[in-house]
């Protein structure tokens, strides 16, 4: 599920993946981060942590699809609230 946040006064999308156990979100230039849930639910928002994605080639495919989801969701998402812009278009499969 998407919440809406506000990070270093900036708003900011955030996706929420119980299954895997943490938020995601891009930053101005699409680049996907995430931060882990805490044990309560809630969602430490002080520091986001890049998604390596050569490191994550040793994943599951089945993570790798999901992350890159996510990622796809974000940027829809982001462009359609007009807080990202890219003139290549995404492809959503």
């Amino acid at each position: 599920w998407y919440t809406r946040c506000m990070f270093n006064s900036t708003d900011m999308l955030v996706l929420i993946n119980e299954d895997l156990g943490c938020a995601h979100t891009i930053d101005s230039e699409g680049t996907l981060m995430y931060s882990p849930l805490m044990m309560d639910g809630t969602l430490e928002t002080d520091e986001w942590i890049e998604i390596d994605h050569l490191a994550m080639l040793g994943e599951d495919k089945q993570i790798r699809d999901s992350i890159n989801e996510i990622h796809e969701q974000l940027i829809l998402a982001n462009q359609a609230l007009g807080w990202y812009y890219t003139d290549v278009p995404i492809a959503v499969s």
